[in-house]
């Protein structure tokens, strides 16, 4: 009926009421300590690996601390962190003052446990309690509980005559810093609630510590599920035969307990770790990277084996026959530095399978050892150099047989210890980029020859750290850049306007924006006579794969740019592209050469983009040398000429010589 209330809702409202009244009272029965609050919090942490899992001190995985702050009085109000000497970083705690009564047990009493407050249960032959000057946790001295039994279910010691005054469903944490001497059960607390009758209920358990163990924090959230509840108290102890101590108890209204996880991942040869904890009156934990040292943690880390493997080549002497080599290349590693008289190599001729060396290094008719080292020859460095030039003894590679790869496999590794192989392939192709542009990977890029000269003109950008075997004249660098997204097919067909459907199987000289559904083949009869000499700017969709059978070019003044949803096969027979060509799938440069197979180089004017290039042409004899497989000319005309396309998109121009 309306504007009455029902009986149901005055009951419930009765409830709480009276709900209310019996926490107000058992408050005023067992008044929670008001502390003052002028000792700091103390942190403690816990690091992973505990220590250095590399060699000469370093780590080669990344670094985990988790720090458990405690304050015994006011509470924990933040704990703060700085890596390397960044900005501090702050995680912060509510509701934290401890409701715990004599904590630390430093104050003694006339009850069956030795500690003012806490009373020991049950009492019987097989157990006994005291409160222990002698043994206590780091930091919070002078006193500990301590508890030695010889048999029985459950030893503890609670403060049920002084529980901390709480709500029913309140979000709570509690802690304690335990130790534990040849417990053969468990050490460990639980948490009761308490009613107004006195009347109690276990509702959390916390991790237990068993055997032989230091001084260990363990923590508990856990929430007051007992409808009736109007105080909490711990009950702390063992089961079975053993001794436990406890110390620095905590128990707050708090929905978490005072701690935080930090991860350090990056390679630095001079990390440090910095923390600090403040209580919820101000005091500040004391802390310190410089002398004297104090929650500071120095650390090396190094977790990238030796790469950045450049200018490589071979060199035949005056005497022998001309695959009679001495094979070199350089290797770098810019963090813990390379290690002395660890670096070897083995190598791969079409005589055998697999990797290894013969037996004499001149003698391809001696005993092939499958897998086996060589030491190298290498000029000496120290140890912990960044650079070192890697240098192999004369070797006979069997046959002057150039187009098949002879590969020599060189081993290096750094001071953490971290290694690394990289294969060389001699006489192997290799690629060149002109045009002053940029040369991206969303990895790293890694080749298995070197040209005589620099791959490149262009700035460099990799989303890893090692570059191998391909080097830039204007030695410009940018490495561990986040991964970038980039347009592909779908969204660039959302962005662009109107299309025309390609439906007679030919291309068209003319500017606009053209798909077609389903593969696509250039080849001479879909190539207008016109294509390569008329004026246009133009776009074309291909929903499927691309392939590229004859030279397709357009002119200086035009462009067209192939966005093709699937991948790109080019020709062997093909010998010069000038157009640009996007792809989501895979680019093969010459699709269908047989292994070992000589083709021509493959000039390709323009913009170019794919999920992997897979460069597949090999040059006749020595010819690889001087001359890249691969040869590709940027062409800033296409930012231009398609910037219509795409929207209002614009492009600065700024010289940085």
């Amino acid at each position: 009926m309306t504007g009455l209330i029902q009986p149901d809702i005055i009951i419930l409202m009765l409830k709480k009421l009276l709900a209310v009244f019996a926490l107000f009272i058992v408050s005023l029965l067992f008044p929670t300590p008001a502390w003052a609050g002028i000792t700091p919090p103390v942190t403690a942490v816990t690091q992973t690996p505990s220590s250095p899992n590399g060699t000469d001190g370093w780590y080669v995985s990344p670094v985990e601390f988790k720090l458990n702050s405690t304050d015994l009085e006011s509470g924990v109000k933040e704990i703060n962190y700085s890596i390397d000497g960044a900005a501090w970083q702050k995680v912060t705690f509510n509701d934290s003052a401890n409701l715990a009564p004599n904590p630390s047990f430093e104050t003694a009493g006339q009850t069956t446990s030795g500690a003012a407050s806490w009373e020991a249960g049950p009492i019987d032959p097989e157990g006994s309690y005291a409160q222990d000057l002698t043994n206590y946790a780091p930091n919070f001295s002078t006193a500990s509980a301590r508890i030695t039994a010889t048999g029985g279910l459950w030893h503890g010691i609670n403060h049920k005559t002084a529980p901390a005054a709480t709500f029913p469903y309140q979000n709570m944490s509690a802690s304690a810093w335990v130790k534990t001497q040849n417990v053969t059960g468990t050490a460990y607390f639980n948490v009761y609630a308490l009613d107004a009758a006195g009347g109690s209920q276990l509702i959390a358990t916390s991790l237990p510590v068993s055997g032989t163990a230091q001084w260990t924090r363990i923590t508990l959230n856990f929430v007051v599920t007992k409808a009736d509840t109007t105080g909490v108290y711990m009950d702390a102890g063992l089961s079975g035969p053993g001794t436990a101590w406890f110390d620095a108890v905590t128990l707050d209204s708090s929905t978490s307990a005072a701690a935080t996880t930090v991860t350090v991942a990056s390679d630095s040869k001079n990390h440090t770790f910095e923390y600090y904890a403040v209580d919820n009156v101000g005091n500040v934990e004391a802390h310190s990277c410089v002398t004297p040292k104090k929650n500071c943690i120095e650390f090396k880390l190094d977790q990238t084996p030796p790469g950045n493997w450049h200018d490589s080549g071979a060199t035949r002497g005056f005497f022998g026959s001309s695959h009679e080599l001495w094979v070199y290349t350089y290797v770098k590693d810019l963090t813990s530095g390379l290690s002395v008289f660890t670096d070897k190599y083995q190598y791969h001729t079409e005589n055998n399978p697999g990797f290894g060396r013969f037996t004499n290094l001149l003698g391809c008719n001696s005993p092939w050892l499958t897998d086996q080292w060589v030491p190298l020859i290498s000029p000496p460095f120290t140890n912990g150099v960044e650079e070192a030039f890697l240098l192999t003894p004369k070797t006979d590679f069997c046959n002057s047989n150039w187009k098949i790869c002879k590969i020599v496999r060189f081993y290096a590794k750094d001071m953490a210890g971290n290694s690394d192989t990289k294969d060389f392939c001699i006489n192997g192709p290799w690629i060149r980029l002109r045009g002053k542009g940029v040369v991206r990977a969303n990895s790293y890029i890694d080749m298995l020859a070197e040209g005589a000269g620099d791959n490149t003109d262009d700035l460099v950008e990799i989303s890893s750290s090692n570059i191998d075997f391909f080097t830039s004249s204007k030695d410009w660098y940018v490495r561990n850049v986040p991964t970038s997204g980039y347009y592909n097919y779908d969204p660039l067909w959302d962005i662009s306007g109107d299309k025309t459907q390609i439906t007679n199987g030919n291309l068209t000289a003319s500017t606009g924006i053209y798909y077609v559904n389903g593969n696509f083949e250039i080849k001479n009869s879909t190539i207008p006579a016109n294509y390569s000499t008329a004026t246009f700017n133009q776009i074309v969709f291909i929903n499927g794969d691309l392939t590229i059978s004859n030279n397709v070019g357009v002119s200086a003044s035009s462009t067209a740019l192939f966005i093709v949803k699937g991948s790109v096969n080019v020709k062997k027979s093909v010998t010069d592209l000038a157009v640009a060509v996007f792809a989501d799938g895979d680019f093969h440069t010459a699709y269908d050469a047989s292994e070992g197979e000589t083709t021509q180089t493959l000039v390709l004017h323009g913009l170019y983009s794919a999920d992997k290039f897979e460069f597949q042409r090999t040059l006749q004899g020595t010819g690889n040398d001087t001359t890249p497989s691969e040869d590709f000319i940027y062409e800033p005309k296409y930012l231009i000429g398609l910037n219509s396309f795409f929207g209002n998109y614009s492009v600065t121009w700024k010289s940085i010589e």
